[in-house]
């Protein structure tokens, strides 16, 4: 998986995870994030389809979410 899909993957599971959110400020905390990871993933596009060979996994990430 290249590092553009990571990104947007991520990003898909905070747009997911805003959605099931029922307290508005954390929801639109949520959107804001993955807006952020939507960015990034439009930033490395141009940088070729090598995997992430260091660096924090999603769930690293995500872990104390």
């Amino acid at each position: 998986m290249s590092r553009e899909q990571q990104y947007k993957q991520l990003a898909d599971d905070l747009f997911r995870r805003a959605s099931e959110e029922a307290n508005v400020q954390l929801k639109a905390q949520w959107e804001i994030l993955g807006a952020r990871y939507l960015e990034i993933s439009r930033q490395s596009g141009g940088a070729g389809d090598q995997e992430l060979a260091a660096g924090p996994g999603q769930s690293e990430l995500l872990k104390d979410i």
